[in-house]
């Protein structure tokens, strides 16, 4: 039986079936200098880790095969857009061509039980903190355990496969890896081609515009057009009306380009045809109009897709939920709302989200009720920031939208006609009621309001203000989150407890009375930041940076040592 012993701190091995030290040697720790190194130098749970196997060697053992895995995995920290152990890397290297010369130190088992350790949760949570680039980023990473990571490597049935694949377990990180390559590759190559598209007036179907050569060449270069064809790829499954999500294909399929129609300066069916399918890409209306969205989205370059693409790499380490349970996701750059369990989409519609000054909060919680028919207790800010300059100019600003006055305690008396008080005479500073608006066609919660109780008065709800769904950039609210289907979204919620869903909430609605009406099957409330994922049928899709987070985690990874490149292409 081989076993380690001490021995001027390199590994020595014995015949221990003849040694009469046999047992004494069983009893002891396999490596005496490394359990008095972790004793003395390591973390509390690496000791421990290493304490509960009786001070076996890990990452040495076998020629050090598990460092040189870990060596490995660290060279492709760059891939994961995380930071580069460049100059850390020359100890560990000296320490595994030690191990290869027959000298395995304790020293060098540390110092890569320390280094697969933060490998393993820089892959898995991330690096940056995000509760510390925004308060409206609530968002709390896995907490990685080490001895759980040590334990897992250690009963791994193929330990190097283990450490090259670790990652997190989401259906989008393998993609946006490659897609990183991809777009790294693209920006070495010189970009999307020729310089910006030149602003200009809106160019639609059936219009000419000496623009339109550039905008077919980038549509061609981001492949929306491939070797004189538009590429089919399916209509928007989540147009406006809100239809079903089954995927209709093009309507006038793939359309030759020739090789004159290339140059024309007329908006063809083709080329409105190809603009359309980057339009749905990148959250757009379809509509084959290249506004000043459209043209925004066409001048993005590569080097900015790669950066953000490095973000939402970021962004999906830092996921600590169950992706299988059920679940209201709203993603806030995209402007929709899904309700998933069991990994499957089973309603989904528009949302109107927070202006950029009322940012919609990230964070996450768990739906507990809906209240149907709701009164409207107005925040105190848009009381005095907008209801009171409304009073000022239209005295009957309250009786003309249902809106009543509530005592906030400080016993200031309430006359019954609220026409007669002197606005004048109150400001943001003094202004001693609440404002409540009572159930109606007008209330700003429209017929119903979904709660998931949470310390920044955020919730789901509907709106009498239905023209602002039709947008493709949705950001009104003061922060809620507006649901364009909430008759839908009731009905989805209600089917575990009723049998006629719809019915039921209809029932409730037509009382005209606020009724609460408490879930049993209780989703979890996922608000999100994502600006780049991979839909359904495989494609990237691309949304825009409305509150300027994207580029709070650019400068966090970068200021952590992460390349980001500024190569425009």
């Amino acid at each position: 039986m081989l076993a380690l012993l001490a021995g001027g701190g390199v590994f020595a091995q014995s015949n221990l079936e003849s040694d009469p030290l046999d047992a004494a040697v069983s009893a002891a720790p396999a490596w005496q200098e490394l359990a008095d190194l972790m004793q003395a130098e390591a973390p509390q749970d690496v000791a421990a880790f290493y304490a509960g196997r009786d001070y076996q060697p890990l990452f040495m053992a076998n020629d050090a095969e598990l460092a040189r895995g870990v060596i490995d995995a660290l060279d492709q920290q760059r891939a994961h857009a995380l930071p580069e152990w460049t100059e850390r890397m020359q100890p560990l290297s000296r320490h595994v061509a030690a191990a290869l010369d027959g000298q395995l130190t304790a020293a060098g088992e540390l110092a890569f039980a320390n280094a697969f350790v933060a490998l393993g949760k820089s892959r898995l949570a991330g690096v940056v903190v995000p509760t510390r680039l925004s308060a409206d980023m609530h968002v709390f990473p896995p907490e990685i355990e080490t001895r759980d990571l040590l334990s897992d490597l250690a009963t791994s049935a193929d330990p190097i496969r283990h450490i090259v694949n670790l990652s997190p377990d989401h259906p989008d990180y393998a993609p946006l890896l490659e897609l990183r390559a991809d777009l790294e590759q693209v920006v070495a190559n010189g970009g999307w081609g020729a310089a910006d598209i030149p602003s200009g007036p809106s160019v639609g179907p059936g219009e000419t515009d000496s623009r339109v050569p550039a905008i077919r060449a980038r549509l061609a270069a981001l492949g929306d057009i491939e070797e004189g064809r538009v590429t089919a790829r399916a209509a928007d499954p989540y147009a406006f009306d809100d239809t079903p999500l089954d995927a209709q294909p093009l309507p006038a399929g793939a359309e030759p380009v020739s090789g004159s129609a290339q140059s024309s300066t007329l908006m063809d069916e083709a080329t409105v045809a190809a603009l359309k399918a980057f339009q749905i890409r990148h959250g757009l209306n379809d509509d084959g109009v290249v506004g000043p969205k459209t043209l925004a989205a066409l001048n993005t370059t590569a080097g900015d897709r790669l950066r953000q693409v490095m973000v939402n790499l970021e962004r999906i380490r830092w996921t600590n939920w169950d992706l299988e349970e059920k679940q209201i996701y709203v993603n806030l750059p995209d402007y929709r709302m899904f309700l998933r369990e069991g990994g499957e989409e089973l309603f989904t519609t528009r949302v109107v989200i927070g202006l950029p000054k009322h940012q919609t909060v990230e964070f996450s919680d768990t739906m507990t009720h809906m209240v149907v028919n709701p009164t409207w207790t107005v925040p105190r800010s848009i009381a005095t920031e907008e209801i009171l300059p409304a009073l000022r100019r239209n005295p009957n600003y309250l009786n003309d939208n249902n809106m009543t006055l509530i005592d906030d305690g400080t016993g200031v008396w309430t006359p019954p006609d609220t026409s007669l008080i002197n606005w004048d005479n109150f400001s943001q500073s003094y202004f001693p009621w609440w404002v409540r608006q009572q159930p109606g066609p007008g209330n700003s919660l429209g017929n119903v309001k979904f709660m998931f109780p949470n310390q920044f008065a955020i919730y789901l709800h509907d709106t009498p203000s239905r023209s602002l769904f039709a947008r493709d950039a949705r950001a009104f609210s003061h922060g809620c989150v507006r649901v364009a289907d909430p008759t839908g979204l009731a009905e989805m919620l209600l089917s575990p407890q009723a049998s006629d869903p719809l019915a039921e909430f209809e029932r409730h609605r037509a009382t005209g009375r606020e009724t609460t009406v408490n879930l049993n099957s209780r989703p979890a409330v996922h608000i999100d930041y994502r600006t780049v994922w991979i839909d359904d049928s495989g494609q990237v899709q691309y949304r825009d940076d409305i509150y300027g987070r994207d580029a709070l985690v650019l400068d966090a990874l970068q200021e952590l040592g992460v390349s980001v490149g500024m190569a425009q292409g």
